[in-house]
């Protein structure tokens, strides 16, 4: 991974923009890594987008609650099976 000190981004961020599109850039501050620059489809390759969904029990539909129900029914009360 390439490295850039965050005291020259302005000026040599047109290389840190050519260089991110490419792979990864680690933004330095005192030499030590601060943050990553990359570009949207590397991003979003590594980090897509969670489509999981929280539900309420009452809200749940009764197909879901009888499998909770079954599982959690061969648990002890320390939640171990």
């Amino acid at each position: 991974m390439r490295s850039f000190p965050s005291s020259e981004l302005k000026r040599t961020l047109g290389d840190v923009l050519d260089a991110a599109s490419q792979e990864p850039v680690a933004i330095t501050k005192h030499k030590t890594p601060r943050y990553v620059l990359m570009s949207i489809h590397a991003y979003e390759s590594r980090f897509p987008k969670d489509e999981r969904q929280t539900i309420a029990v009452e809200d749940m539909p009764d197909e879901h609650l009888a499998k909770l129900e079954t599982a959690l029914s061969g648990l002890d009360e320390e939640g171990k099976a």
